[in-house]
């Protein structure tokens, strides 16, 4: 299946100044501040970026921007891919990720990786670039996309079974031989389909949608962490306070604060 955008290129770099302070951006692109800040314009909206914040540029759209403070910065080009039979939205400007830990885990894996020039590490440059992407995508989309419309870009119909499955059973212990036997499948055929279709293993996408659930529930309802715990599959309120702050930076506590 086609991926909605090709990775062209990626560095790291150090600038007291902008070589280019203004102009029309040629393609998608995007930024992620590690040192200093600098101030950017798009369409006559002004932001002030600083370290620890990311950017999208999309093409075409006119920017003007000037460093603050000297800046080093990641930097990821890429391009729509017209061979996709789908589009993901992007916005320009600032964003922001919920889930912290993972995009900076995606990013650092990705300066360990810069200098490699190699068809494996492409390959996985090119895998981390589509995970922040679509991290930022499914976490704005959360809550307003039903279960169907977020397996519709699910072409394989046991892996839709299997997603179906684990979205019923996210206060249960599911074993993977559970699971397969309730889709037909086996360990190492699902496992593949799985990273095919996700780009993660089972055991990641439960996490992560049990994360899911545990974020509409802390925002939307008066449960304790405790009751969220459990409906969330984590006996241990300890460990599940553990993982949420793992994924998404906060504590439950926190996020409910800054969320609800």
């Amino acid at each position: 299946m086609e991926k909605p955008f090709e990775f062209i290129e990626s560095k790291m770099a150090h600038r007291r100044e902008f070589d280019i302070t203004e102009g029309r951006h040629p393609t998608y692109a995007l930024l992620y501040l590690k040192e200093g800040s600098f101030r950017l314009s798009i369409d006559g909206v002004e932001t002030i970026f600083t370290a620890g914040d990311c950017a999208i540029f999309t093409d075409d759209v006119f920017f003007s921007r000037s460093v603050l403070s000297p800046i080093s910065f990641v930097y990821l080009k890429f391009r729509q891919n017209t061979k996709c039979s789908f589009t993901l939205p992007l916005p320009t400007g600032k964003i922001f990720f919920k889930n912290k830990q993972r995009f900076l885990d995606d990013i650092r894996t990705y300066e360990a990786l810069m200098e490699t020039a190699d068809a494996r590490s492409l390959y996985y440059k090119e895998h981390l670039l589509e995970d922040i992407l679509w991290l930022w995508f499914d976490e704005q989309n959360e809550g307003s996309l039903d279960s169907k419309t977020d397996l519709r870009l699910c072409h394989d119909e046991v892996v839709r079974r299997a997603v179906e499955v684990l979205r019923a059973s996210l206060s249960k212990k599911l074993s993977i031989a559970e699971l397969c036997a309730a889709v037909g499948s086996n360990p190492s055929t699902l496992g593949f389909k799985f990273r095919r279709e996700f780009s993660c293993s089972i055991g990641e996408f439960l996490t992560e949608e049990r994360m899911k659930h545990a974020r509409r529930l802390l925002s939307s309802t008066s449960f304790s962490v405790g009751e969220i715990a459990t409906r969330c599959g984590y006996e241990n309120i300890y460990y599940f306070s553990s993982a949420f702050h793992k994924r998404n930076g906060i504590s439950p506590t926190e996020f409910r604060r800054q969320y609800r």
